[in-house]
């Protein structure tokens, strides 16, 4: 269990990568700090020398390494932040840095002696630390070899007295016993545990950050697919409003069910509306001028359908084709009254927009013919199985498709049906009865009031 649990400080759970703009953070925090560090150095030789009475030849031996340890941080670190692409460069550049940031502090330790010791080690920990918190376990690791190999060594060359340091054993109050060999050594030992606590703590909040910056990135992750999907979703409908009424996209978008399996008998009010003289102006007028005549008809008879309820099943050449109750039914008669009123309204729409039709090369103000029809017909996905409509069939499409031609320029022709259910509530006058093709006896038919 120990050796998994030193294996996972080793291995982390979650893979470390260091984005170039981390290691140029590092590299930024670096060239600040460093000569800040030097420049207290420098200062504090006016504390050790004049107050303290330290020799002052040690201390400028060990300025001497410490500056130019310094030196040689900010001139690599600012040659790998000169490199911004290059990610190879900042980590060689931080393998060469731990080492040079260790060695900045150690020479203190035999030519300063007192405390240096002391803040050595407390130095050498805040490396461990930072180096495995900030960057990852691989060069956290170095740190800490780098870290105990220096300590080490030291103090193997003081016991083996190729180093003769200013001991902090020997100076003060401290018992003289402490500088024996073995007194050392097993400081060391102790020293060598400080590293490895900082070290394997450090590699336990890392792991943890690690752990939670991976928790973090595969729900941003999620968030952002969810919200692709969603503007995805939001494009398909703003398309598939382009097609099909609104009221159609959304019954779609929101049903878990197919619509193309449905299909069911109700009552509906159906609208068919052509262009009077539509082809000889085919025939007449270019591609482009034909194109935005049909377009500008079109926008304002689906503007006014969609602002009464209705369904738009298809545009036929210059002919619409508008439903009411379905996909989403409101009575028979509210069905019957909001058509007749949407008829009446196109009527009217295309009357004032007559000079403005002239103008786009229709040659005259644009005339309807309207039919409209009422009475139970099937509703749903009619078609074949890659290509389907939504759509309504039966008599009183029937109907209504064949009163438009009879209706006159400019007027709305409805079926006894409509008038009964619209009755009191759009004015209409009797037109007569009229033959239509298909049906076995004549039809009453009604003119709405257009005014």
């Amino acid at each position: 269990m120990a050796r998994g649990g030193f294996r996972a400080l080793l291995r982390p759970d979650f893979p470390e990568p260091i984005p170039v703009d981390q290691w140029r953070r590092v590299e930024r925090l670096l060239l600040v700090m460093m000569p800040a560090l030097a420049a207290l150095n420098v200062a504090s030789r006016v504390f050790l020398v004049r107050q303290a009475g330290v020799d002052a030849g040690a201390v400028d031996r060990f300025l001497q390494i410490n500056l130019a340890a310094h030196a040689t941080l900010v001139a690599l670190n600012a040659w790998a932040f000169a490199r911004p692409r290059s990610e190879r460069t900042h980590r060689a550049v931080a393998w060469v840095t731990v080492p040079l940031a260790l060695g900045t502090s150690l020479p203190g330790m035999w030519l300063l002696g007192s405390v240096t010791p002391n803040l050595n080690t407390i130095f050498f920990v805040i490396i461990v630390a930072a180096v495995r918190v900030y960057l990852d376990s691989r060069l956290g690791l170095w740190a800490l070899g780098c870290a105990v190999a220096m300590h080490a060594g030291l103090v193997v060359l003081e016991v083996a007295g190729l180093v003769r340091s200013r001991a902090l054993y020997t100076v003060g109050p401290v018992d003289p016993a402490y500088a024996h060999p073995a007194a050392m050594l097993a400081a060391l030992s102790w020293i060598v545990a400080i590293y490895g606590v900082a070290w394997a703590t450090a590699s336990h909040v890392a792991n943890r950050y690690r752990s939670s910056e991976h928790a973090l990135r595969e729900l941003n992750a999620g968030l952002e697919t969810r919200v692709r999907e969603q503007v995805s979703a939001l494009e398909r409908a703003g398309r598939l409003r382009r097609y099909v009424a609104p009221q159609l996209a959304e019954q779609i978008l929101r049903s878990d069910v197919d619509l193309a399996g449905r299909r069911e008998r109700r009552p509906v009010t159906v609208m068919f509306a052509d262009l009077r003289g539509f082809t000889p102006l085919v025939e007449r007028v270019e591609p482009d001028v034909l194109a935005n005549l049909l377009n500008r008809y079109f926008d304002e008879v689906s503007r006014i359908a969609f602002s009464h309820g209705g369904t738009i099943d298809k545009f036929i050449g210059d002919a619409v084709m508008v439903f009411f109750g379905a996909p989403e039914a409101t009575g028979e008669r509210d069905q019957a009254v909001r058509c007749a009123r949407m008829a009446i309204a196109i009527q009217r729409r295309i009357g004032a927009l007559g000079d403005e039709f002239v103008a786009l090369g229709a040659g005259a103000p644009l005339q309807l013919r309207v039919g409209i029809g009422s009475g139970v017909a099937t509703v749903g996905s009619f078609g074949a199985a890659h290509r389907s409509d939504y759509t309504v069939v039966g008599a009183p499409v029937n109907r209504a498709a064949r009163l438009e031609p009879q209706a006159p320029p400019g007027g709305i022709l409805v079926d006894e049906a409509t008038y009964t259910l619209i009755a009191g509530s759009v004015e209409a006058e009797p037109h007569g009865e009229v033959t239509l093709k298909g049906f076995a006896s004549a039809v009453r038919a009604y003119r709405l009031l257009v005014g």
